[in-house]
């Protein structure tokens, strides 16, 4: 296959007021037609910059130092926003990773859809969304990006538009589409706006689609469903992708080949079966051993030591050496060429130069250490019913009348000190059951306990509203809207006991507020810096160090660790682990990556079109599951093992 894409030696950098951040350094990679290839790497290591600098999105505190950008052969480095424009849509395409920012909240879902299909007769391709022929586009698929004369903008009748648009978002597993078409983003649920997101950049059948954690919003079932759609693309349009995700399981399922990030750099780059099979850079050795599925059995997630560095000022020599057990001398004094393995394998580690075999025992040794924190520990079943939810219904009003039950007859109690596991596909009601404990929305019918104390009254919520605020905190699942743009991150972390005038214990706001982010993996670096300037998953951390900055009795965390990298993940696993054994704290965990779930909780739920259709004991769910939804969910769990998912998808690489 030929190279669709290729990108030399580029390096990107973001001019701050703290100094330049070299998000991308000396980065080489291939991308070959009708090719899969997964980006993979902790938050904040230049994942995402990348596939925005290829597709020149940056903001104006980027600067391109160095590099060149080929399609199919040229060199597109040099390329005005004019010249880019003719390339996006039909050439390049983009799913964002945060889907909230990513849509406008002032139009329906529809309408932006519908911008979408409008605007791909800009770029050459049909209502119906096939691509043109080759004797239609002539020149101008050989000449992609050069001065041409595009063909003039036809005006498409509203029915075809429409029938476009709900054709796009049932491919992407909308229902109702046609209803759902007039609903606004903030109506939708998390997986669903991420849905509509992947429906506006398929609109285009683009030939290069950047998918930036497509996922991650979604339950397993949807999930499958769209890495399934995504192999479809490629299959029949030839569409190549590069798909940038932390979900190593996802990797598996769909990756022909996988590059793994740090620090600014690709540090290894192979084949699926060569990157999960035979990792040979210690940062990919230490990803899959962080692995919930990795762990089945031990008292706590492996993590790798300490954390990433600042790329304002990278670290002599490879950068990984700080958090390597077996650094050698020369990793902290020279940096590592790409040293080759086999044909398609490569990885930038001086291990595997030869003066440095000697290490490899030690290295196993180190690797096959057992890890243990705190045992899982079995709650009396007398322990002191902390949350009692009985009947809760929500009845929700859609446009055009319909009455649609988010909520219904649901009812579970969760224990002093347990933590209850929520899972269900999206839109399955498991936020609105987390906004109806937290009192952010008032149910249709039903009562919510909290000590004993009906939270949905409203007169008896006024009078505990202090102590309810104080003992009660959420995590939500979009970090970037909960975030108060136009705060410092010291402000966030620290705002929860401004309001409840809490002395802090460690003397002030600002040391309170620092030693909360270094708890969830963030440096005091941070605290001066807004949460634009942040990823995806470094915001999430702050929203989680503002939840646990009260200390609270009773924790609502909806999807927390949905947008955090396996390494981190790991870290904040066993922080509620250790939250729970340690301090008592109750955890309502709501969560779509099963392996997580099966790791950290006592009990499940199931959750299915608004129903609570299954609950158990962890491991009695997982061993003997009774409903035929939770089969299911069970079934579609993505295994970070590449000749698994082959074999479950019929033991063809399609």
């Amino acid at each position: 296959m030929s190279d669709v894409l290729e990108v030399k030696h580029l390096s990107v950098s973001f001019f701050t007021r703290q100094g330049e951040v070299q998000a991308v350094r000396d980065v080489s990679f291939s991308l070959k037609k009708g090719e899969l290839l997964a980006l993979v790497g902790e938050s904040g290591c230049g994942k995402s910059a990348l596939c925005r600098s290829i597709m020149k999105l940056l903001p104006a505190s980027a600067k391109h130092k160095s590099g060149q950008i080929l399609l199919e052969g040229e060199d597109i480095t040099g390329y005005s926003e004019r010249k880019m424009c003719g390339l996006r849509g039909s050439r390049f395409s983009m799913v964002f990773q945060d889907p909230m920012t990513a849509l406008d909240p002032a139009m329906t879902i529809g309408d932006q859809i519908a911008e979408a299909v409008k605007l791909q007769r800009q770029s050459g391709f049909g209502a119906q969304g096939g691509r043109i022929s080759q004797e239609q586009s002539g020149s101008q698929e050989q000449n992609a990006g050069r001065k041409q004369k595009l063909p003039r903008k036809q005006k498409l009748p509203r029915a075809q538009i429409q029938h476009r648009v709900e054709e796009l978002m049932e491919l992407v597993g909308i229902d109702h589409a046609a209803e759902r078409s007039r609903q606004y983003p903030h109506q939708f649920s998390g997986g669903m706006r991420q849905r509509a997101v992947l429906a506006v950049a398929l609109a285009g059948n683009p030939e290069i689609l950047f998918a930036d954690e497509p996922t991650t919003a979604l339950d397993v079932t949807v999930q499958a469903q769209i890495l399934d759609l995504f192999r479809d693309i490629q299959k029949k349009l030839g569409t190549s992708i590069v798909f940038v995700t932390h979900d190593l399981g996802a990797v598996a399922r769909v990756a022909d080949r996988v590059a793994v990030m740090y620090a600014g750099k690709i540090v290894e780059i192979g084949t699926a079966d060569e990157i999960f099979y035979d990792p040979r850079h210690p940062y990919t050795k230490g990803l899959m051993r962080a692995l919930p599925a990795a762990s089945i059995g031990k008292d706590a997630l492996y993590t790798i030591p300490g954390m990433p560095p600042t790329l304002i000022d990278p670290p002599k020599g490879d950068a990984f050496a700080c958090r390597n057990e077996q650094a050698l001398a020369i990793d902290y004094e020279e940096e590592p060429p790409m040293f080759q393995i086999s044909d398609t394998h490569f990885a930038a580690t001086w291990t595997l130069d030869a003066r440095a075999q000697q290490i490899g025992a030690a290295a196993a040794q180190s690797e096959s250490a057992s890890v243990s924190v705190h045992p899982r520990r079995t709650l009396p079943l007398n322990s002191e019913i902390l949350l009692d939810v009985s009947h809760l219904t929500q009845v929700y009003t859609l446009p055009g009348g319909r009455k649609e039950k988010a909520l219904d007859d649901v009812s579970f109690q969760i224990r002093k000190g347990e933590i209850f596991g929520l899972v269900g596909e999206s839109g399955s009601g498991k936020s609105t059951i987390a906004r109806c404990v937290m009192n952010l929305t008032r149910p249709s019918h039903g009562s919510i306990g909290y000590r004993g104390i009906e939270t949905n009254n409203p007169l008896v919520y006024r009078k505990h509203k202090r102590m309810l605020q104080s003992e009660r905190q959420i995590i939500f699942q979009d970090s970037a809207s909960s975030l108060d743009p136009r705060m410092k991150i010291c402000d966030i972390v620290a705002e929860p006991m401004k309001i409840q005038k809490r002395i802090p214990p460690r003397g002030s706001l600002r040391a309170e507020a620092e030693f909360q982010i270094h708890y969830t993996g963030l440096d005091a670096e941070y605290l001066d810096k807004y949460p634009s300037e942040l990823s995806g998953g470094q915001r999430q951390r702050v929203a989680i160090a503002r939840a646990l900055s009260m200390e609270p009795e009773f924790v609502v965390a909806d999807e927390p660790v949905a947008s955090l990298d396996v390494s981190i993940q790991a870290q904040i696993i066993n922080l509620f682990r250790h939250l729970q054994q340690e301090h008592g704290f109750t955890f309502l965990f709501i969560a779509h990556d099963l392996s997580v779930v099966r790791f950290l909780c006592d009990r499940i739920g199931v959750m299915y079109q608004g129903k609570l259709v299954e609950t158990a004991p962890t491991e009695e769910l997982f061993a003997s599951p009774k409903h035929e939804y939770t089969k299911k969910l069970l079934a579609a769990i993505p295994e970070p093992d590449p000749a698994l998912e082959r074999e479950r998808r019929g033991g063809c690489g399609c």
